[in-house]
C-alpha cells in the first residue's frame, strides 16, 4: 500500500512539474512578473513560483513607463535610453523574450520618438512625432537581424503618416 502512495504522489509530481515547464514555454507571461526596482531607475523579473529575480535594464532612463508583453505573452518590450548619437539615436525598443532571458534591440529612434504597439505575436508598430498634428509609424518585424534607425530609415516607404486630430 505505501508503495503504491508513493507511485501516485511520484506520478502527479513529474505530471505538475511538466505543466510548469511547458506553461513556461509556451505563455511565460503566466509565470513571470516584470517591475520598476526599488530605484525607479531599472527594471526587473521575478518568478511567481520560483525564487528567481533577474535585472534587465541597462540605463535608468526610460521613454514609457509601461512595459508590453505580446500578445502571446512570450515576449515584453519596452524603451530604453541609449543615446549613440545626441538627438538621433536616443532610444532604443528593446524586446526581451521571456523563455530565455535574451534582449534585442528592434528599433532605435531619434527624439522625436512615440509610443509602440503590438500588432500581432511577431510584428510592433512604433510612431514618430512629425509636427503639426501627424504622427508617422513603422510596423517592424520582431525577427529582424538588424535594428530599425529611425534616422536612417525616415526617407523609405515603410514609414505611413497618420492624422491626430
Amino acid at each position: 500500500m505505501f508503495f503504491r502512495i508513493t507511485k501516485i504522489i511520484i506520478f502527479f509530481t513529474i505530471v505538475a512539474i511538466f505543466e510548469i515547464i511547458g506553461i513556461y514555454l509556451y505563455r511565460p507571461s503566466l509565470m513571470i512578473d516584470t517591475y520598476r526596482g526599488d530605484d525607479e531607475s531599472s527594471i526587473w523579473i521575478t518568478t511567481r513560483y520560483f525564487d528567481f529575480q533577474k535585472k534587465i535594464s541597462d540605463t535608468d532612463m526610460y521613454k514609457f513607463d509601461d512595459i508590453q508583453w505580446s500578445p502571446n505573452g512570450r515576449y515584453f518590450s519596452y524603451y530604453d535610453f541609449v543615446r549613440l548619437e545626441w538627438a538621433d539615436k536616443e532610444w532604443a525598443l528593446k524586446i526581451v523574450d521571456a523563455r530565455f532571458f535574451i534582449t534585442k534591440i528592434l528599433f532605435i529612434g531619434d527624439y522625436h520618438t512615440g509610443s509602440y504597439d503590438w500588432l500581432d505575436d511577431n510584428t510592433i508598430r512604433v510612431c514618430a512625432n512629425a509636427g503639426s498634428g501627424v504622427r508617422q509609424c513603422r510596423n517592424i518585424d520582431i525577427h529582424e537581424k538588424q535594428p530599425v534607425v529611425a534616422i536612417d530609415d525616415y526617407g523609405s516607404d515603410a514609414w505611413q503618416m497618420i492624422k491626430t486630430f
